[in-house]
């Protein structure tokens, strides 16, 4: 089971939406969205330490990630959030398609079970 974090502002819609891609499309993972404004350092530090993948949701916050923690970093470039909301046709989209590209690298694969 591959533990990831992803991380957006507030953990509320790019980050959700790559949560949601990976929890119904891939396995085996177990994931979950964080925002690095929106949640204490103390639970990002906790889940940081936790997880074997942290995946940041725009180049610039990996400086909110600590060194400790830099191999563990991945970066889904989808831009800031302009999405609305986290089921947005666009930003699903870039999503999944670089959890196709990255599933390699994360020790994941991509399943068609029937949701």
């Amino acid at each position: 089971m591959q533990r990831i974090v992803t991380m957006c502002r507030q953990g509320l819609v790019r980050s959700v939406a790559l949560a949601d891609v990976l929890k119904l499309h891939f396995e085996p993972v177990d994931v979950v969205p964080v925002g690095y404004f929106g949640n204490s350092q103390q639970l990002k530090d906790m889940l940081f330490e936790w997880a074997d993948h942290i995946i940041v949701m725009e180049q610039k916050y990996t400086k909110h990630v600590h060194p400790r923690w830099a191999s563990k970093v991945l970066v889904c470039e989808v831009g800031p959030d302009t999405y609305g909301h986290s089921h947005n046709p666009k930003l699903i989209s870039m999503v999944w398609d670089w959890c196709r590209l990255h599933q390699h690298p994360l020790g994941i694969k991509e399943h068609k079970k029937k949701l």
